[in-house]
């Protein structure tokens, strides 16, 4: 596990909000494939500067947008393994909490634990999982 940095000039919160709708402006409604890269990976470097101090090392940056890729890929098997699931939302619930699980399992490939919780806005011995009473995946 990589030391972690100290960690400062972290974006504040309004600044982070003002960074998003920076990142938003001028997107078209319909963006290209590049154009949504762009932007998530834009989302990621902004928490990252808001959670972990803009001098978060470029090489852990990198590492942790290959870990989102890997991410996203397991996120649209998902959505897609839903259409043929769709009326078992038991089993997607479930499918949803072992991607939180995957999600932070990946994530601290590349963070120290501290990092870990911060980044995930989870408080001490919290494990990742979906918000109480949220119900997206109920259609």
């Amino acid at each position: 596990m990589p030391q972690t940095p100290e960690l400062s000039g972290r974006l504040t919160q309004e600044e982070y909000e003002k960074g998003i709708i920076e990142l938003y402006r001028g997107v078209p409604p319909m963006p290209t494939p590049d154009q949504e890269r762009a932007l998530r990976r834009g989302e990621l470097e902004l928490s990252i500067d808001y959670r972990l101090g803009r001098n978060f090392p470029p090489d852990r940056r990198a590492a942790l947008w290959e870990v989102q890729q890997r991410i996203e890929k397991r996120r649209l098997r998902l959505a897609l393994g839903h259409l043929w699931r769709r009326f078992f939302s038991m089993l997607l619930q479930r499918d949803a909490g072992a991607m939180a699980a995957f999600a932070a399992d990946e994530y601290s490939k590349v963070l120290s634990e501290p990092e870990l919780r911060r980044f995930l806005d989870l408080n001490e011995g919290e494990q990742p999982a979906l918000p109480a009473g949220v119900d997206h995946f109920r259609r």
